[in-house]
């Protein structure tokens, strides 16, 4: 079943038609430093000294007189000489201080310093941050583990507690809105490792559990082992705010990137995330919203795989382009389209037959998208690539340029025919997306 029948079965017939796009921290103080054993004393009996606790050899006494025994340092003999005390005992290991709880924000944990000596002298017992704080000279204290590395925009610290596999509900205050989507833990998971996230904005009409009910990216998380992120809109026909469209999310300017860079920080803070491995697409509407991510949040998007919309953030209202584009990176694209798409989002570019909503205080029934070739120009002088795209290896579908700024890489994907948004298999379009997102990862 296509993506197009299997969302329009999630929100009915009717509503399907309407919306037109639903396609689809202890202790750190060690002991104290053991004092030394006193010199014995010559005579009758040497006393010699006591156990030294710092680990020192206990003073011999002096020549000491014949006779009865001299008790040296524990049981030292005295002879004609009284013997040496015996060895003081050291002071036991300093106990190094266990692994610190990372800190997050990406700084290493500081080494616990060497364990302090003495009378069972005690290193740091974790220091928060990094290992444990040690004495200033411990005899033999092992070094402290250093924390490790820190939280989102690097490796993450996982929680110490892990969420179980499955699907959760989420929500996240944006300003005075509260927005809400579905976290789908892969199976396997553990919370013990970091792991990539993809984010999947639904179509125009439908719900983030709605467009996930026949997902195949979820089976792929759960074969490969990343995390999903099924956000849902802010409005009533259940669209993003993209550029130049689309209906109440745009007309009302919902700020859905800073919903999205919202949603990112909080699954950061509760799940074991991979913050240099973070990934947007989403088709129809959503593939605009993955446009407008990759172009306001290219420093938490790694990469991303609109599919059949186009970038219409920028130009005018009428023919709307990706010139208000300025992503912080060069940013790679992979790009899926279809010829079938006649009307809803025209392959060869176009008026659109659905009523596209323009600004606020502005007037117009419909807008022109670019073509999908315009599209994929315009994306690799965005990138600053160089010289003419070639066939992908491997995806004779797939046309690819490299030769971009910060190794970025634009590509896009085209079947002959099909259909708004149900082109998921025979497009490969799971497949080759990841394939292109293991290749990128934030710097």
């Amino acid at each position: 079943m296509s993506r197009s029948s299997i969302v329009c079965n999630a929100i009915g017939p009717l509503a399907c038609a309407a919306l037109l796009l639903t396609a689809c921290a202890g202790s750190d103080s060690g002991g104290g430093a053991g004092t030394a054993g006193t010199s014995g004393n010559a005579g009758t009996t040497g006393s010699a000294g006591t156990t030294g606790a710092a680990g020192t050899s206990g003073n011999a006494g002096t020549t000491g007189n014949a006779g009865t025994t001299g008790a040296a340092g524990t049981s030292g003999n005295a002879g004609t000489t009284g013997s040496a005390g015996a060895t003081g005992t050291a002071g036991t290991t300093g106990t190094a201080g266990t692994t610190g709880a990372a800190g997050r924000g990406g700084t290493t944990g500081s080494a616990g310093t060497t364990g302090v000596a003495g009378t069972t002298g005690f290193a740091g017992r974790g220091g928060i941050g990094g290992g444990g704080r040690g004495g200033t000279t411990g005899a033999a204290g092992t070094t402290g583990a250093a924390g490790t590395t820190g939280a989102a925009g690097a490796s993450a610290a996982c929680p110490a507690t892990a969420l179980q596999p499955g699907d959760s509900t989420k929500t996240v205050m944006v300003g005075t809105l509260s927005r809400s989507y579905v976290l789908h833990i892969p199976t396997g998971y553990s919370g013990t490792k970091p792991l990539p996230l993809v984010i999947d904005f639904h179509p125009l009409g439908s719900t983030g559990s709605s467009w996930e009910n026949g997902d195949p990216w979820k089976a792929k998380a759960d074969s490969v082992g990343f995390m999903m992120a099924y956000p849902n809109s802010y409005n009533s026909n259940n669209s993003w705010n993209v550029g130049f469209c689309c209906q109440d999310a745009q007309k009302n300017q919902i700020d859905d990137v800073a919903f999205t860079k919202a949603m990112i920080q909080q699954i950061g803070s509760i799940a074991c995330l991979d913050g240099k491995r973070v990934y947007a697409t989403g088709c129809s509407n959503g593939g605009g919203m993955t446009y407008k991510a990759a172009c306001d949040l290219a420093d938490m998007i790694a990469a991303g795989a609109p599919v059949d919309f186009r970038c219409v953030y920028g130009g005018t209202t009428q023919s709307p382009s990706c010139m208000g584009c300025k992503p912080a990176r060069p940013i790679s694209i992979t790009h899926f389209d279809n010829t079938g798409d006649t009307s809803l989002v025209p392959y060869n570019g176009g008026t659109t037959s659905f009523a596209a909503d323009c600004p606020p205080n502005m007037s117009c029934v419909g807008m022109a998208f670019p073509s999908a070739q315009a599209n994929f120009m315009s994306f690799q002088t965005i990138d600053g690539c160089t010289g003419a795209a070639s066939e992908l290896a491997g995806h004779a579908t797939c046309q690819t340029n490299a030769a971009c700024q910060a190794g970025a890489q634009v590509t896009m994907c085209v079947r002959q025919g099909g259909s708004h948004c149900g082109n998921y298999a025979a497009l490969g379009i799971v497949d080759i997306a990841w394939e292109m997102f293991q290749k990128q990862a934030l710097p």
